[in-house]
């Protein structure tokens, strides 16, 4: 297995991570690499993996530079320069227990049809988070399914990246390593919907999904992240993304995915509405009004960005389409 940590500008949490994993406990017959992307970083990055590589503790730890900002040219970057058939992406702010690795492993073994898994995302806040965003802690990729193996379906596809496992050759028929049509994080920048892209088309490819809870990993949540403000960027990200991943779990035609997908934004105007009003009889609803709005803003844009496509653009489009009408 191939561990992908792709990071930027995150030393100081790379450093736990890769403590954390040199604290793994693999059975002797599993052989696993990490190579971490350095996605431009100007801090101290490189200092730390190459610390790490002295101290020996991981069996092969990399370091590559991807020049091309964001997150998915930079897992591009790290599939391309790997090489096993099981890859794990990594967060550089989240902590693997020390058998998540053979659990992984052991699972992966085991499910022959499976393309994408993931486990238990424990959240760990820097400071005590409000309750508003506690209630929406799954956009902070909080993620839990219960203590039994369950495989998922277009339904209940979500996996979050943080600690997502991916079977190389369903990656590869899925079609996503020759067009992406999401962007993940750019710098600062917080794109989403990469990760509900690269499982929905490999479910897509005939491929099952699965969620195991024995791999349990902890996403550390800084105190910068920990605000309203971040959250209502957080959803602006989702709700730009919701209108493609919508189209890669429709089973009908394009022209009814388009009737619905307005009629959703006429619905999230409404509930905007409803918010403010109930905002203006009590100020604590105020974080949900600007969370639905930002949500509904995202999806606008994104809806009128596919209309407003080219004919070749319009063509991977509604392949799609067809793809989703087949499975």
């Amino acid at each position: 297995m191939d561990i992908i940590i792709c990071t930027y500008n995150n030393a100081n949490l790379l450093d736990r991570v890769l403590t954390a994993l040199s604290l793994s406990k693999v059975s002797p017959s599993y052989q696993w690499t990490v190579l971490v992307v350095d996605n431009n970083c100007t801090d101290d990055t490189s200092a730390v993996v190459e610390k790490h590589i002295n101290l020996q503790r991981i069996p092969s730890l990399f370091r590559i530079v991807e020049q091309k900002q964001g997150l998915t040219h930079a897992r591009l970057c790290g599939i391309k320069n790997t090489t096993s058939e099981w890859l794990a992406f990594v967060d550089d702010d989240c902590l693997l227990s020390e058998d998540w690795i053979d659990k992984a492993t052991r699972f992966a073994a085991t499910h022959p049809n499976c393309g994408a898994f993931g486990g238990k995302v424990v959240l760990d806040w820097e400071i005590t988070p409000s309750p508003i965003l506690v209630k929406h802690s799954g956009k902070y990729a909080a993620y839990e399914r219960g203590e039994t193996s369950k495989q998922l379906n277009r339904g209940n596809y979500q996996i979050p990246g943080a600690g997502l496992v991916i079977r190389r050759t369903a990656l590869d028929k899925s079609g996503w390593l020759d067009k992406q049509l999401l962007n993940d994080r750019e710098g600062k920048k917080l794109s989403a919907g990469g990760d509900s892209e690269i499982v929905l088309r490999i479910l897509n490819a005939g491929y099952q999904l699965w969620y195991t809870p024995d791999c349990v990993l902890h996403h550390f949540i800084p105190t910068k992240r920990i605000s309203e403000t971040y959250l209502f960027n957080l959803m602006y990200g989702f709700g730009a993304a919701a209108p493609y991943i919508a189209a890669m779990r429709w089973n009908r035609s394009y022209y009814i995915w388009l009737l619905v997908s307005i009629l959703r934004i006429f619905k999230g105007f409404l509930q905007v509405i409803a918010c403010y009003i109930k905002a203006s009889i009590n100020p604590n609803n105020k974080a949900e009004a600007l969370i639905m709005w930002n949500w509904t803003k995202g999806q606008i844009y994104s809806l009128f960005t596919i209309v407003r496509m080219d004919k070749q653009e319009h063509i991977i489009w509604l392949s799609l389409f067809q793809k989703s009408l087949n499975t």
